[in-house]
């Protein structure tokens, strides 16, 4: 055997003996003022989101598409990730603020879903399965319109965000508006009954989307 075949099996013997579970797990620690770390990437103005689709989607049309519909003022740079799963960012909060207020939308039939990014999140494993929906809250009596029902009504549809600024805004409103969160995978309440304890009179409310 010559010496270099000789090294080579000595090689191949040596890396064969390595148990990696026996490697102790190595790591870095930043704490106290002087161990922190101020993140290079900003992500104050980032979605995470994707088309509620099966099918292939035409990643430079819809490019074009969003930022067509969107018009931001400073711009808006869209990153693929993983098959449909985009990153959006953005470079203003007024910016990102329109495109979450004028959600739902649309990319040809298919819908988009997105979530805020958080300064600690993996972009990649975020679950994005809810969509935020402005609420239409019809058949309701004077006494039930208040900013606690209005709330409830949000928090009993799926997860209050905000109530429309014009809802007690003049003396009649035909309905009001709430928006909410909803999960994609739960059935959409569609009717619900206010029920006041001192007459215990129960009125049926509608809801529509809007």
């Amino acid at each position: 055997m010559t010496d270099q075949r000789r090294i080579v099996r000595e090689m191949e013997d040596n890396f064969a003996n390595i148990r990696l579970e026996d490697e102790e797990e190595g790591g870095l620690m930043y704490e106290g003022e002087e161990g922190e770390v101020s993140s290079e990437i900003d992500v104050r103005w980032c979605l995470v989101g994707r088309f509620l689709t099966d099918s292939p989607v035409d990643f430079q049309a819809m490019q074009h598409k969003m930022a067509s519909l969107w018009k931001p003022g400073r711009g808006v740079y869209i990153k693929e990730i993983d098959a449909n799963h985009y990153v959006f960012q953005f470079y203003h909060e007024v910016d990102i603020k329109r495109v979450i207020d004028g959600s739902p939308w649309t990319f040809g039939r298919f819908q988009l879903i997105f979530e805020r990014l958080k300064p600690c999140d993996d972009p990649r494993s975020i679950s994005i399965n809810k969509l935020d929906l402005w609420v239409q809250l019809h058949g309701m009596s004077s006494r039930f319109m208040s900013q606690r029902v209005v709330k409830d009504i949000g928090n009993y549809i799926g997860c209050y965000v905000e109530s429309n600024a014009n809802n007690f805004v003049g003396v009649w409103r035909e309905y009001l508006r709430v928006c909410v969160s909803v999960a994609l995978d739960i059935p959409l309440k569609r009717m619900m009954k206010l029920k006041n304890s001192e007459n215990d009179r129960c009125l049926r409310s509608a809801l529509y989307v809007a």
